[in-house]
């Protein structure tokens, strides 16, 4: 008798410590969300743009019952997809409508397609922009073969962008370093910095009102070079620069530039990796669009006249990789169709 009500006594107690422990677990918080996001190095507009998405991503995504962390890295071009794609620290990246394509098609300079990514949102229109001093004797890019260029860090948009530029004039890397030049792999500012102290002959970018580039204006002084028509064309007929358009620079979109420029320019995109669940890119791309995270940092490039900064309209233009069904269940919403 004494036994059977011991056996009871701890029946009960070990049914009262499993129930205790499913309760604790069901009032367990949920696990922190980490989303790492992929952005350009300083001295460019994604860097402080990305931040502030950054912050509101968090803000969203927590009220939404989804604890978040948000940070950005800025190791910028095929660095950033790939791991986006790989999808183990970096979640989210900025890159261009060009760069995506040739990802997910296994385009130089990927190895392989990248099929994990999704397309999630846009930014804005991003006008190619080459640079040399206001002194030197450069006026055209089929000058530019003996000269000390930069070609943007190492798979950087930047980098993809000036190889194809210099094709068009029949000129390569390697050509440019025969003829006694350099093609130098700096960041924005390193590079501008280099051209301030006269040991730049070119800068070659793409942006809205590029920080780096107003710098260069007061020392030592610049000039923004042009493509005739017919190296444009053969600039967009080569395939690595799917997503280009050709684009004109209004006079006096930077000080001291009263003279157009004839040129390129690409939409500035946002991918995910493919596994983030519907829900959470819901959010993300309603965010992206409503948030307003881009305002102060273009405020100075809308003010130029530059293409509406993230407008949802523009997804289904530059939707040349699969689009994630969250961003797709937001665009719907809006009336937008993606095919």
């Amino acid at each position: 008798m004494y036994r059977s009500k011991s056996f009871a006594v701890a029946l009960i107690l070990c049914l009262s410590f499993v129930l205790l422990s499913c309760g604790s677990v069901a009032a367990a918080p949920a696990e922190t969300l980490m989303i790492k996001i992929g952005t350009g190095f300083p001295g460019g507009l994604w860097y402080p743009a990305s931040a502030i998405l950054a912050a509101e991503l968090e803000r969203a995504l927590t009220e939404a019952g989804v604890p978040t962390h948000c940070s950005i890295q800025p190791t910028g071009g095929a660095f950033n997809v790939a791991a986006v794609n790989e999808g183990v620290d970096m979640k989210m990246t900025l890159t261009t409508s060009q760069n995506q394509f040739l990802a997910y098609s296994g385009l130089d300079p990927y190895k392989e397609p990248l099929q994990n990514l999704r397309l999630v949102g846009t930014q804005e229109f991003m006008i190619t922009q080459v640079v040399v001093p206001e002194k030197s004797d450069i006026k055209d890019v089929s000058q530019l073969k003996d000269k000390i260029v930069n070609g943007g860090k190492s798979a950087s948009t930047d980098r993809i962008m000036m190889e194809a530029l210099l094709k068009a004039y029949g000129i390569s890397f390697d050509d440019v370093k025969a003829a006694g030049g350099q093609v130098m792999g700096l960041g924005w500012d390193d590079a501008a910095a280099m051209m301030q102290d006269g040991h730049m002959d070119c800068i070659g970018t793409f942006g809205g009102l590029m920080p780096s580039i107003v710098n260069l204006i007061v020392q030592p002084g610049i000039r923004f070079l042009s493509l005739d028509d017919e190296h444009i064309d053969k600039l967009l007929a080569d395939p690595t620069m799917q997503g280009f358009v050709k684009a004109t620079m209004q006079p006096n979109t930077y000080d001291h530039q009263d003279y157009p420029v004839n040129i390129v320019a690409v939409p500035t995109t946002i991918l995910c990796n493919a596994e983030l669940p519907d829900d959470v890119v819901y959010i993300i791309t309603k965010t992206i669009y409503e948030s307003g995270y881009h305002k102060s940092p273009y405020a100075a490039t809308e003010s130029k006249g530059w293409p509406k900064i993230c407008n949802p309209e523009d997804l289904p233009k530059v939707a040349n990789i699969p689009v994630h069904p969250g961003a797709i269940k937001y665009l719907k919403e809006k009336g937008i169709e993606v095919k």
